[in-house]
C-alpha cells in the first residue's frame, strides 16, 4: 500500500527554522498542531496573547517575506498563542507564506490521497456556553484577545458534519483520552494533571464528541507540552471507564492552560463508515532541547479515486468542507435567531439538533460534484499583504485568498 511520510509537530512557537532543520529530508508533509505564531511584523504583537516578556517575532517573518522558504509542504492549525488578526483574515484557510498553509477556523484538504481536517483554537466553557457567535473586532481588549481563539458552536457544528477523515488536527486534547494510553506514565511526567483528570477537565469535551463521532485513523494535538500516545478502539469504547455525563458540571471555570470539561452521549447520526479501525492519538511537546516535539509516520493512503489520490504535489480543497461552509455560513445569516436559539449545553450532550443540516450539506455536495476536480486545486496565490516593517495600530489587511475562495464557491465573506 502506498504511504506518505508525514512529520507531526506539537507547538511551534515561532521556531520554524529549527523544526525544518530537525525533521528528516525525506518528509513529504509537515503537520503543526497549533501555537504556530505567524507574526508578520511587530504590530501583530497586539493580537498575540502572551506576556510581554515572551513577545518575539520568531522565524516566521523570514518565510513570510520570502527570505526563507519552507522545504516541505506545511499545514497547521491555530492554538491559543497566535497572531489572531492574521488568522482571522484567513478564516477559511490559506497560504500564510509560500508552502505554509493554514487550515482556517475549520478546514479540510487533500494531499496525495490523504485527507487532513482540523479546527483552530481551544475550548473555553465560558465562551462556548455564552453562545458567543460574533466575530471579535479590533482593537482586541483583554477579553476579546482570548475569546477570538476560543472555539464556538458554529465551528463545532462544521467539524461534526465532516465525514471520511484520515487525520484530525486539534490544539487541545479530547477529554478522557488519557484512559486509552499510559496514564501512569503521563502523570509521572505531569503530576499536576491529576486533579484535572479526576474532574474530567483534561482537554476539550467538544473534541471528545468529535473523536468518537468522526473516528479518524489519526488524531494529532499539542497544547499540553508533553508527548502522549493512545489507541482508541471504537468498537470497544462502550466498555471504557468514562464518567456519566450527568455527573459533570458543564459550567466549571477553566483557564486557557491545560484543560476543560466533560460530557457526551453517543451520537445519533451514524456515519462515516469508519467502523472497524482504531484511532491512533498522538500529542506532542513544544519545540525545545530534550523535548519530544515531533514524530514521523509512514501514513498509508487508502483512497482510490483520482481526486483523492492525486499523484501531483498540489493541495486540494475538500468538497465536503466547502459544502459545510456554504450551508452553515448561509444559515447563520438567513436564520440567525433560530441558530442562536440552539443550546450549546444541550448540543454538548446530544447532537440531534445537527440532524437537519445533513441533507442541506448533501445537496450542496451534489452540486459541487458536478465541477471538474481541477476546480478544487488550491492556487499557490500567496501574497504579502501586511508590510513586514509595519508598526502601527493593529488593523485587518483584507486578503485576496479569502476573497477568491468566497467568490469561487459562493460562501459569505468574513464579517471583519
Amino acid at each position: 500500500m502506498k504511504t506518505l511520510k508525514v512529520a507531526i509537530e506539537g507547538c511551534c512557537h515561532g521556531d520554524l527554522y529549527k523544526i525544518y532543520k530537525e525533521i528528516p529530508a525525506s518528509t513529504e508533509l509537515l503537520l503543526i498542531c497549533g501555537d504556530f505564531q505567524a507574526l508578520r511584523n511587530t504590530s501583530d504583537f497586539q493580537a498575540l496573547n502572551v506576556p510581554e516578556k515572551y513577545r518575539r517575532l520568531g522565524d516566521f517573518q523570514s518565510y513570510y517575506t520570502g527570505k526563507n522558504k519552507a522545504p516541505v509542504l506545511t499545514i497547521f492549525i491555530g492554538g491559543n498563542h497566535e497572531s489572531s488578526s492574521y488568522l482571522q483574515e484567513l478564516k477559511y484557510g490559506g497560504w500564510v507564506a509560500p508552502n505554509i498553509y493554514y487550515l482556517g477556523q475549520f478546514g479540510s484538504v487533500h494531499y496525495k490521497g490523504l485527507s487532513v481536517c482540523g479546527w483552530s483554537g481551544i475550548y473555553s466553557p465560558h465562551t462556548y456556553m455564552n453562545r458567543s457567535f460574533n466575530v471579535e473586532k479590533l482593537p482586541y481588549d483583554p477579553s476579546s484577545i482570548r475569546s477570538v481563539y476560543h472555539q464556538k458552536l458554529p465551528i463545532f457544528l462544521k467539524m461534526y458534519l465532516k465525514r471520511d477523515v484520515d487525520i484530525v488536527l486539534s490544539h487541545d486534547w479530547p477529554v478522557g483520552i488519557e484512559q486509552y494510553g499510559n496514564k501512569q506514565k503521563l502523570l509521572k511526567q505531569k503530576p499536576y494533571f491529576t486533579q484535572d483528570i479526576k474532574k474530567g477537565q483534561l482537554g476539550s469535551p467538544l473534541n471528545k464528541v468529535l473523536l468518537h463521532h468522526l473516528k479518524p485513523r489519526y488524531w494529532f494535538s499539542g497544547h499540553l507540552h508533553v508527548k502522549f500516545e493512545a489507541n482508541v478502539n471504537h468498537n470497544k469504547t462502550e466498555s471504557k471507564p468514562v464518567r456519566n455525563v450527568n455527573e459533570i458540571s458543564l459550567d466549571m471555570d477553566s483557564s486557557d492552560g491545560a484543560s476543560d470539561e466533560e460530557d457526551q452521549q453517543q451520537k445519533k447520526i451514524k456515519p462515516n463508515g469508519h467502523v472497524g479501525h482504531d484511532t491512533h492519538f498522538i500529542a506532542l511537546d513544544k519545540y525545545g532541547p530534550r523535548r519530544c516535539y515531533f514524530e514521523v509516520k509512514d501514513v498509508p493512503i487508502s483512497k482510490s479515486n483520482n481526486y483523492l489520490s492525486s499523484n501531483d504535489d498540489a493541495l486540494y480543497y475538500d468538497k465536503q468542507a466547502i459544502a459545510i461552509n456554504r450551508v452553515i455560513e448561509r444559515y447563520i445569516i438567513d436564520h440567525k435567531t433560530e441558530f442562536e436559539s440552539m443550546s450549546p449545553r444541550e448540543v454538548l450532550r446530544n447532537q440531534t439538533q445537527f440532524d437537519k443540516f445533513i441533507p442541506l450539506v448533501e445537496k450542496e455536495l451534489e452540486e459541487l460534484n458536478q465541477l471538474n476536480d481541477e476546480q478544487f486545486k488550491i492556487p499557490r496565490n500567496f501574497g504579502v499583504v501586511a508590510p513586514a516593517d509595519y508598526d502601527g495600530e493593529l488593523k485587518y489587511f483584507p486578503n485576496d485568498q479569502t476573497k477568491e475562495y468566497c467568490h469561487k464557491f459562493d460562501i459569505p465573506p468574513p464579517n471583519l
